[in-house]
């Protein structure tokens, strides 16, 4: 992760993790893309970037991603053409956050051991229990509901626990 100017980047730089080209055809021999292929996409994002539009990703198109775009940068605070140089890449990989095969629970959010009994006193809940949506991963943040809810559902089943041993 590579904050904004005035964060020093030299380190990302010297590492790799951060590729720094002088010109557009010296990115893109540094990244392994022909030259041609990325001049091409930045000139197309350019178009519509100089006019305040993404019409390939809509980046800056809602309310939304305009409250976190640059606000002193008009016409959309969420793009500007890029035609200063130096020209920067990262390679991505892209992935989830979520799981879909974490630990096995019950209802109770209870850990259940391998012979499918709740482990006295275990509890798994959020990205650490098995996923209730039944091994898919519909988008960021599908975590959250299932976890606060288990999250709940397991202080209610601890309580009643609690309870029932002092009665």
């Amino acid at each position: 992760f590579v904050k904004p100017f005035p964060v020093p980047k030299r380190g990302h730089v010297a590492s790799g993790y951060l590729k720094e080209g002088r010109t557009v055809a010296d990115l893109a021999t540094q990244i392994d893309v022909p030259v041609t292929a990325l001049a091409a996409t930045i000139a197309l994002y350019n178009s519509g970037a100089a006019e305040g539009r993404d019409p390939e990703f809509g980046k800056g198109s809602s309310a939304y991603n305009r409250y976190l775009g640059d606000p002193a940068h008009t016409p959309n605070p969420c793009n500007a053409p890029l035609d200063t140089a130096p020209f920067y890449a990262i390679r991505l990989y892209l992935g989830d956050l979520g799981t879909f095969a974490g630990i096995e629970t019950n209802g109770e959010a209870q850990v259940l051991g391998a012979d499918r009994q709740p482990v006295a006193g275990l509890y798994a809940v959020g990205n650490d229990m098995a996923s209730v949506m039944g091994g898919q991963y519909p988008g960021g943040g599908i975590t959250l509901g299932p976890g606060m809810t288990f999250g709940y559902v397991a202080a209610r089943h601890i309580a009643s626990q609690q309870t029932s041993q002092t009665s």
